[in-house]
Parts: structure tokens; sequence; C-alpha cells
């Protein structure tokens, strides 16, 4: 039996985008990053939260996806610092999602207080996504061999049977000493992302049972 920390996340809109998409619409992810997420937990906290300091796991879902039309402001990175394009702006569609929903597990249980009253706003995506914290409560959980799980993020492995978006992407991220000077990628994979319609029962390490519900807790190994 293990005991983590739960946090419920809500809002009106999300933006988990799709990376290294340069050009044409500005897509969305069926589910967050572990980045993202790790972002979140940080801004709750109010300084940058190391990959290695917590264990996640997540169960994310939204009502549906629509479109938006924004301005988008170019940026380069001329070996020192990043600066504005001198191409300037231009105009895209972004994808977003409503009434995101977001259930953040951790095993930082000490951590409460700071999910009770934030530091900062959390949001999901851009700034204007911001999201309320429903609930936090601390929960007990079993670990099992196999689970049926939706919403979230798993490590993909040639031998999965199951199937779900396949996406390349930074573990986590870690900012530069010099302010303006960018970040850098802690570890690129290969995750799978199931959406929250999409219930796949899997057999992986670190799935745990809270309540009725399955779960996969990421420990960055």
């Amino acid at each position: 039996m293990k005991e983590f920390l739960e946090i419920r996340f809500e809002g009106w809109t999300a933006t988990p985008r799709l990376p290294f998409i340069l050009a044409g619409n500005a897509l969305c992810m069926q589910v967050p990053s572990y980045s993202t997420v790790l972002g979140i937990i940080g801004c709750c906290l109010g300084r940058l939260v190391h990959q290695k300091e917590v264990f996640i796991g997540y169960k994310y879902k939204y009502d549906t996806e629509a479109e938006d039309l924004e301005t988008r402001h170019r940026l380069e990175f001329d070996g020192r610092n990043v600066k504005s394009h001198a191409k300037g702006t231009d105009a895209y569609k972004r994808a977003f999602h409503t009434n995101p929903q977001l259930t953040i597990w951790i095993d930082k249980l000490e951590w409460e207080e700071y999910f009770q009253t934030p530091v900062g706003s959390p949001s999901l995506g851009q700034s204007q996504d911001l999201l309320v914290i429903k609930s936090v409560r601390k929960v007990k959980a079993t670990k099992v061999d196999q689970g049926v799980v939706s919403g979230c993020m798993i490590p993909f492995k040639g031998t999965m049977e199951t199937s779900g978006q396949l996406v390349q992407i930074a573990e986590s991220f870690e900012e530069n000493e010099a302010i303006g000077s960018g970040r850098k990628s802690f570890r690129s994979r290969i995750f799978l992302a199931i959406p929250y319609d999409a219930d796949r029962e899997i057999r992986f390490e670190n799935i745990y049972k809270v309540d009725n519900t399955s779960i996969y807790i990421h420990d960055w190994l």
C-alpha cells in the first residue's frame, strides 16, 4: 500500500500543444506531456521542480476540441539569446480543448499546503488557459500488475499490444542560468498518449489502483 497526494484541476480551455508543428495550424495532443504537468506543479510551488524530485501520475479529459485565430510572434535563437525574428508576426489557427479536467497524483504528501494555497496561477498550455484547484486529498493506492488506463501518457515499448497517439517529446526541461537564454531538454523519448475516451488494458510497471481508477506513475527512470 502506498499513499499519494491527489490534486484535481478544472478549467475553461487548455492547449496541450503538439510540438514540432511549425507551419499551418497549431494542433493539440490528446493529453498533456509530463513536462507540462511538472510545470503546473512548479507553478503551484512557486519554483522550478526538478524531474527527480517527484513521481507523477495523471488522468486528463475534456469535452470538445475547437479552433481559434491568433497572432503568432516569431522568435529566433542567435546562439546566445532568444530574440524577435526579423519576419515579425503572422496569423494562424490554434486548436484548444474545452472544459479540461486534470487529476494529478504525486508522492510528495508534504506539498499539500502549496495546492491548498498555490503561489502562482496554474495554467495548461497558454497563459490564458487558467486552471482552478477543485480538491486536494491524500489517497491510498495499491500496486497491481495490470489495469485499465486512459487520459494519460506512458513510455512506448515495441511489445505493447495497445493503441494510441505516438509522440516523441522531451520528458522534462531545465532552465539555463541566464535569463532569455532558453532551456535544455532532459531526455527525448517516445510516448503512447491514450485519450480519455479510449480505455486500454495494459500490463506495465508502476500501475496503481486508487479507489476504482487505475493510474500509471511515471518515475523518470
